[in-house]
Formats: structure tokens, C-alpha cells, sequence
């Protein structure tokens, strides 16, 4: 056994026995596709075997942006059958935002853990090194002041001013959903590495510009920021180089994905700055705005893609409040998560 494969071992034993605790007898779903690293789908496996559950193992085909959010309708029947369902897939999100997956967790009869678009690094650096009992602290502390407020108000140094409305339905239970990595009863989903709180905007608030210098979902990163323009809650323009004409190009082809589906936050305090939008989309301070389906927010708008966008080094406002300005936790979200007031991550710096 080499050092990767011990690391993935010792990862999914804590995954499995304290972010999901799994319990003997429950039966676990792990959907992979073809570019998964079967290094962690194996592990996961062992160790759900070690806590005296059961595991099934499903590999499904990779997915393109006009299918991204679709299970083959064999997994999702079994999920009808799963307490657990983790989420492997390389290529698209589909065990996160397919309709079956939210129709289950709203009924409280499933929880899941995504690491969807993931590797094994994501495994072992940055974001999956923090503690995350605190970050859930302070994802619940947060979640309280977005949810009680009217308007949200997002700025950065690249350029964005967006305005929304705060949505007041709640998913999950929750106005504002906390995934700060934990999923230990039925009706939550987590992710890992992880960090963020988020929800759905009111319907057709959204307005402003998005200037967009983070990676984006099946696009990528680079040095090439993108600007979008918004207007009642969907793009009407998009502007910039070579990342603008694959998301315009996106836009044209798949029906809705225009919409505002979703607005996070990032808290992760160890997440690195690595072009890596499941990473950076973690890194606290960091905003992501994603485009398309807003099913798994608690919304009524299908689509074949859910493109989360990164702004680096945010500014975020709640009816005038800031939680955070220029990517540094004011003092009371730090002070919820144990350490000193404008702490910055390596998702502001690193590598």
C-alpha cells in the first residue's frame, strides 16, 4: 500500500465514521463515473464495510453540460433503498443537484456527502485539513444573520456590485443552508472538502454585475476575468476572453442556464487559492454566484447544469452588515469560529 492509498484510508474512516457516522446495518450508495479516482470510491467502500454497514458501488457515464445534473434512472431507484448516498463523479454534480437526490433529502430520507469534481488531493490539502466542528459553528452563527435579513449586497476589488433579495423558503430546514461538512441525520447534505453557507435568492432579485476572476465550473480558472451582466435575476450579458465565450456558449445551448440559481459564501480557512472552483468556492471571503438549476436550493428551475462561479476576495453585506470585506471575516464570524477577527485563509493566498 503506498502513502496515497494509507491517506485515503485514514481520510474515508473519518468520513464515514464522523462526518457521516454511518452507522451497522445502513445501506450506503456511492455513484462514481469513469474518471473517478477509484482510490477513494475503494476506501469509502472498506470502511463503510468497517462500521458494519453496506455498500453499494455505481458507476455511471460521464456527463457533458447538457446532462450534468442527470442520474441513469437505475441509481435513482436505488436511492429509494439508501440511508447514505456519496457522491464520486469526476466529470459533472449529478449526485448533488439531480431532482431525485433533493425530492429524497427534503423527506428526510437520505443524507449525502458530495465530492462531486474532486480528486484525492482535495482529500488530504487545504480545505480538508480544517476542523470541521468549528466550521460548523460558525456556518449555523452566519446562516442566523443572512436568514433573518431582507438584502444581500456582494462587491469585490475585480469589479462585482450585485443586490438580491434573501429567499425565505426554507430547504432542509434551513433558510440558508449550512454544508460545513457534516451529515449525521437524514434531511442533511454535506461536502468535503467543504465550508460555505448558501441559498437561493428571491425569485428575479438578482441585479447588478458579477465580475467573475475565480474558476468556474467545466470551464476552469485563468487570468481572464469575466463579466456578466444581471438583470432580474438572470445573465443578459457576458463579456471577456476566452472563459466568457465557453460560458456564453454554455448559455445558448442549454435551456435556463442563465437563471441565478444560488449565492455561497465561503468560511474555510484553509482552503487554497489553486484554480479549483470545489476549492476555492470553500476559501473564506470568497463568494460563488452559480448559474442553472436551483432545484437542490429548494427552487422550481431544472436544468441540465449548476456552474458555480467564483469571486475572489469579497465584500458581503447583510441589509448593510458585513460578514465579510475584501475576503476577511469581520469579528463576530471569526470570533464564532475561534479565531482572531479578519483571519484570511490560504484561499486568499495559496497555492
Amino acid at each position: 500500500m503506498d502513502a496515497r492509498q494509507i491517506d485515503a484510508a485514514s481520510v474515508a474512516q473519518r468520513l464515514i465514521q464522523l462526518h457521516l457516522a454511518v452507522k451497522p446495518g445502513e445501506q450506503v450508495l456511492l455513484v462514481a463515473d469513469p474518471e473517478t479516482e477509484l482510490a477513494m470510491a475503494y476506501a469509502l467502500a472498506a470502511a463503510v464495510q468497517a462500521a458494519g454497514a453496506e455498500y453499494t458501488l455505481a458507476l455511471m457515464p460521464s456527463r457533458t453540460a447538457q446532462r450534468a445534473t442527470e442520474l441513469t434512472p437505475i441509481i435513482e431507484r436505488g436511492l429509494e433503498a439508501a440511508d447514505v448516498l456519496i457522491g464520486l463523479t469526476r466529470t459533472a454534480g449529478a449526485p448533488t443537484y439531480a431532482r431525485k437526490v433533493t425530492e429524497l433529502l427534503a423527506a428526510r430520507r437520505l443524507r449525502s456527502l458530495s465530492m462531486v469534481m474532486r480528486s484525492l488531493d482535495n482529500w488530504t490539502k487545504g480545505a480538508a485539513t480544517a476542523d470541521y466542528e468549528a466550521l460548523e459553528r460558525l456556518g449555523w452563527h452566519l446562516a442566523a444573520i443572512w436568514g433573518r435579513g431582507e438584502r444581500v449586497e456582494i462587491t469585490s476589488p475585480s469589479g462585482t456590485h450585485l443586490i438580491a433579495g434573501v429567499g425565505k423558503r426554507p430547504v432542509m430546514g434551513q433558510v440558508v443552508i449550512v454544508e460545513c461538512g457534516l451529515a449525521r441525520e437524514p434531511g442533511r447534505e454535506a461536502a468535503f472538502s467543504d465550508g460555505e453557507i448558501s441559498q437561493r435568492p428571491a425569485t428575479a432579485s438578482a441585479h447588478g454585475r458579477l465580475v467573475v476572476d475565480g474558476p468556474i465550473a467545466l470551464i476552469g480558472g485563468g487570468d481572464d476575468p469575466v463579466t456578466l451582466e444581471v438583470e432580474a435575476g438572470k445573465v443578459v450579458q457576458v463579456e471577456g476572453g476566452r472563459r466568457a465565450r465557453r460560458l456564453q456558449q454554455i448559455l445558448e445551448e442549454v435551456p435556463g442556464a442563465d437563471h441565478i440559481a444560488e449565492i455561497g459564501l465561503g468560511l474555510n480557512l484553509n482552503a487554497l487559492r489553486n484554480d479549483d472552483f470545489e476549492e476555492e468556492k470553500k476559501a473564506a471571503g470568497n463568494v460563488h454566484v452559480a448559474l442553472g438549476s436551483d432545484l437542490f436550493y429548494g427552487g422550481d428551475h431544472a436544468c441540465a447544469v449548476h456552474l458555480d462561479m467564483v469571486i475572489r476576495s469579497a465584500t458581503f453585506r447583510v441589509d448593510g452588515e458585513p460578514l465579510c470585506v475584501e475576503g476577511r471575516l469581520q469579528a463576530g464570524a471569526a470570533g464564532a469560529l475561534g479565531g482572531p477577527a479578519g483571519g484570511r485563509g490560504g484561499g486568499g493566498r495559496g497555492g
